[in-house]
């Protein structure tokens, strides 16, 4: 049973005291009280200090010991206009951690044994055959694979400036773009040969899930592992401030990017950037893929190594797997999007995890900024899970 904690343990001293004088004393006092959530002003402090000095509207936050939700904190506001103060229940889109739920899709599909991670992509025999675009294949196009797709090591999928293809044409619709991103972007590179983080690998992806599952991306992955991780916030974003989802969050961009934050064709970003979930059930899915016995896993042991495995020394890439990246004490992922800053990151050794979400995000067309709050961001990411690991009560709120 629980230990209460001293607070409770002194409200309950007059009523011990008060049973213990009754002649009717019952032996039987019930349950104990809960073991619930105090305010921690160390971590409290940190994270609106964070907030205050890069001028975001709010965050929420869910840690992790050893597979327990131990706390979950909203701070700030969810909405500035309407002045609502963020809870622990809103969601917001989390922008490439995106890509670590494409990654586990595709790795669930091979432990079903419906497809593999060397399996060619396209052309003749290929997962996609010859389904999009109107021109003949270039021979690097015909050696792309799975693996490539997910490790970024495609070669390319850029314009000639080398801009990333995603947001090329964003009238089109995801088949009309898969046209003409065949026909007009490039893979600059043999696949395999080095490492390109180019989100268009996880569109690509994204319509490979389709193709062998027979469903939709979201229904995939919703079927598969969502529903019975009882993920219940998640859901694809919208484009539109007027789509807005129940306790969905509004997005503040700083800078140049303020703006920016509705309009942009959203809805094709699905597999690199389209997640909109809770702090709390983003934390469910992470302890699910992290390979700790915690939790149930959603890989089996060979997999999950496949999905932490990087694709070699550079220029390739040691750290990033199929979706994850992989750290020395276990993984992580973050993302950003005109209005979004989002991480999560584990630590083997302190059994602690944490997600961290933010409606903000500094303008990170300017280098330097963007350079100097990442390392500022990424430092409190790593705090939340390397310190202050004794300040918790063993609690499991999930």
């Amino acid at each position: 049973m629980k230990t209460l904690s001293k607070t409770f343990l002194l409200f309950l001293i007059p009523f011990v005291f008060a049973w213990s004088c009754s002649e009717d004393k019952d032996d039987n006092q019930g349950p104990q009280l809960p073991v619930t959530q105090e305010d921690i002003a160390v971590i409290d402090n940190q994270i609106s200090q964070f907030i205050s000095k890069w001028e975001y509207p709010g965050a929420t936050l869910a840690i992790s010991k050893n597979g327990k939700l131990v706390y979950s904190k909203a701070y700030g506001l969810a909405d500035v206009e309407a002045n609502q103060s963020m809870t622990t229940d809103h969601r917001m889109r989390i922008a490439s951690i995106s890509k670590t739920f494409t990654g586990i899709a595709i790795l669930r599909l091979v432990q079903d044994g419906q497809l593999g991670l060397d399996d060619k992509v396209f052309g003749d025999g290929g997962i996609l055959g010859n389904d999009f675009g109107t021109k003949a294949y270039s021979e690097r196009v015909k050696n792309v694979t799975i693996r490539h797709l997910l490790q970024m090591t495609t070669g390319g999928w850029v314009l000639a400036n080398d801009w990333d293809a995603i947001d090329s044409s964003p009238n089109l619709n995801n088949k009309q773009f898969f046209d003409w991103m065949l026909d007009n972007a490039l893979l600059k590179y043999d696949p395999g040969t080095r490492y390109w983080y180019v989100n268009t690998n996880y569109f690509v992806a994204a319509r490979v899930i389709e193709k062998v599952s027979g469903k939709s991306f979201f229904q995939f992955m919703k079927d598969d592992f969502l529903d019975p991780l009882e993920i219940n916030s998640a859901i694809m974003a919208k484009r539109n401030l007027a789509d807005r989802f129940p306790n969905e969050v509004k997005y503040y961009g700083l800078g140049n990017i303020k703006g920016f934050e509705y309009g942009f064709n959203i809805e094709r970003r699905d597999g690199d950037g389209g997640m909109v979930i809770s702090a709390k059930d983003l934390l469910k899915f992470v302890l699910a893929i992290n390979g700790r016995p915690d939790r149930t896993q959603l890989l089996e042991p060979a997999i999950h190594q496949e999905f932490v495995k990087g694709s070699g020394p550079s220029p390739l890439n040691n750290t990033f797997g199929l979706g994850i990246v992989k750290s020395q004490n276990g993984i992580s992922f973050s993302g950003a999007l005109p209005g979004t800053r989002t991480v999560f990151q584990t630590n083997s050794n302190t059994g602690l995890a944490a997600v961290l979400l933010f409606n903000g995000c500094v303008d990170y067309t300017n280098a330097t900024l963007w350079n100097n709050f990442n390392q500022e961001f990424f430092a409190l990411a790593n705090s939340l899970v390397s310190q202050n690991t004794n300040v918790y009560k063993d609690i499991d709120q999930f």
